[in-house]
């Protein structure tokens, strides 16, 4: 298998200079083809496209620090912790260090493809068995209130520029449906039932598809976006939210861009994000419901314990409850 397989499954360009060489070595496979096996795995089993370029670059990084040509078997825990080890320095830029967050991800995907090498007896040991991921306190992202939505949203609809009515649309999406920033930009236009006031999400993460409750308010706006684009013309079948690029929808870059100039209209809060939709979603919801469950479905979640990151679950709130419950 040569570099023609990386460009046939379009798994990135890191790897694709890696594998010009016999696929065996000493009568054992090469890193750089166990590479290439594993990279069709995970699009043979539906991995989403980043997930399997983001594993590419992380081997594609471990490739030039091991070399690519070495028999994958004779791969040592050593080896491996000493390429990892010197990771946190950038090659060719050694004034330049990697986050603790980048090392973990590339650690995780060294983890990933050493497991599955000896799950499918590429290897006879694991060297990446006992490497671990660093423990950091990652920021939590600001919820963005009801209030800030509201103020968000306004400015929007008072502007007189052409595009307010996808982007009130999208942003409207994202507060009241909590939906991730690709999932909204993936969607197409029938993918909005108008009748049942019902989205059907196609790509969420891991693959799994959902059907998403729209409210009225919501579905108003999404009826109008249906119907005519920004300049007033009746939209064809195509995306919900089109970019520049006909036939294409808002990158995720173009959707940042309208955001940080809508929330310098509006005057919100620096550290706000588009994710802050999704957080404040969460949590208004669950102050309302109280119930974790119910959040997760919303959400997307195929587990509670990413669901429990965001909620914002004030301690302040604990006596008041505690007071409730047990003090009659």
């Amino acid at each position: 298998m040569g570099s023609t397989s990386y460009n046939s499954v379009s798994l990135g360009q890191n790897m694709e200079r890696y594998c010009l060489m016999d696929c065996k070595v000493h009568k054992r496979q090469a890193f750089c083809c166990a590479v290439n096996d594993y990279l069709l795995q995970l699009k043979a089993s539906g991995r989403r496209a980043t997930t399997i370029a983001s594993y590419g670059e992380s081997l594609g990084i471990l490739g030039r620090r091991l070399g690519t040509s070495i028999p994958l078997e004779i791969v040592s825990p050593v080896q491996l912790n000493t390429a990892v080890a010197g990771l946190a320095i950038i090659e060719g830029q050694p004034e330049r260090r990697r986050s603790q967050t980048t090392l973990n991800r590339h650690r995780s995907a060294y983890r990933g493809f050493f497991g599955w090498a000896f799950e499918t007896k590429r290897i006879s040991a694991n060297p990446a068995l006992l490497l671990g991921r660093s423990n950091i306190e990652s920021v939590p992202t600001q919820p963005m209130t009801l209030h800030e939505v509201r103020s968000f949203l306004r400015a929007i609809r008072h502007s007189n520029e052409s595009l307010r009515l996808r982007d009130e649309a999208l942003f409207s999406l994202y507060a009241f449906t909590g939906l991730r920033r690709a999932e909204a930009l993936s969607l197409d236009v029938t993918d909005y039932n108008a009748a049942m006031k019902t989205l059907r999400v196609k790509s969420g993460k891991s693959g799994r598809p959902r059907v998403v409750h729209v409210i009225s308010q919501l579905g108003l706006l999404l009826e109008k976006l249906q119907k005519h684009d920004e300049h007033g013309r009746e939209m064809e079948n195509g995306k919900l939210f089109p970019g520049r690029t006909p036939g294409h929808s808002l990158t995720t870059r173009q959707a940042q861009s309208r955001f940080q100039h809508w929330k310098a209209i509006a005057g919100l809060r620096p550290a706000l994000t588009i994710h802050s939709f999704r957080v404040g979603f969460a949590t208004a919801l669950h102050r309302q419901s109280r119930d974790v469950v119910l959040v997760s479905r919303a959400l997307g979640h195929g587990d509670l314990r990413p669901t429990l990151r965001y909620i914002d679950l004030s301690a302040v709130e604990l006596p008041d409850w505690m007071e409730t419950t047990f003090g009659q």
